[in-house]
């Protein structure tokens, strides 16, 4: 059986790990990444976690962050270089991230989806209540105490008021009228994901409670 661990990179390190891919697209979102994490956060007070096997060879990367009140954890950029891949290793990742994530006592999560991830993440259970600024679906929900193992059941068992808990001045600040300023490229992406999404986007919901609270 694999053994795999998460190790935390520095700047230099980072660096020095993408240096290795060789996929022109992998090189452009490893260096998309690091110019963001640059602009937002700053490297010495956290990193980006790697995920390695027995070999120390790095598999998965992901930039996240738990607020200052250890209430969210927020994902950022989760990607596998070209060459690793459709192994697994997103999830594995992502598994154990939740999982360090409850031992700190964090209570949800939240991120923004890029409609070419959709797929990864509505596998997993994700939903969405709307779209951001820039026309990102936008997920929002507790962290369940059996981590990414118990988010498809919570999603399809809860009933939205759980799921929003007391964040819906929040959520709807997030995503509130963003779809009508979306452009008419987006806006074609937009109808075939909805479609694709089907019951895990829930805007058309998010509006009824809004306007009913």
């Amino acid at each position: 059986m694999s053994y795999f661990h998460l190790e935390s990179l520095n700047r230099d390190a980072y660096i020095a790990s993408i240096a290795t891919f060789q996929d022109p697209e992998s090189i452009r979102f490893a260096k998309q990444s690091l110019a963001w994490w640059d602009r937002h956060f700053s490297w010495n007070a956290q990193g980006c976690a790697v995920l390695c096997d027995e070999n120390n060879e790095h598999l998965c990367y992901l930039f996240s962050k738990i607020d200052r009140y250890g209430e969210y954890i927020t994902l950022y950029n989760l990607f596998t270089p070209a060459i690793e891949q459709r192994k697994g290793y997103a999830t594995h990742m992502l598994r154990m991230i939740l999982d360090q994530a409850l031992e700190k006592h964090v209570r949800r999560i939240t991120f923004s989806s890029v409609s070419a991830s959709l797929d990864f993440y509505q596998l997993l259970g994700f939903i969405y209540w709307g779209v951001n600024d820039i026309g990102d679906y936008y997920c929002n929900i507790p962290l369940p105490k059996s981590g990414l193992d118990g988010i498809e059941s919570m999603t399809k068992e809860s009933t939205l008021e759980a799921l929003i808990g007391s964040n819906l001045t929040k959520i709807n600040a997030k995503i509130d009228g963003n779809e009508r300023h979306l452009s008419p490229a987006q806006i074609l992406v937009y109808k075939a994901d909805i479609l694709k999404l089907g019951k895990s986007y829930v805007r058309g919901e998010l509006k009824i409670l809004k306007d009913l609270s």
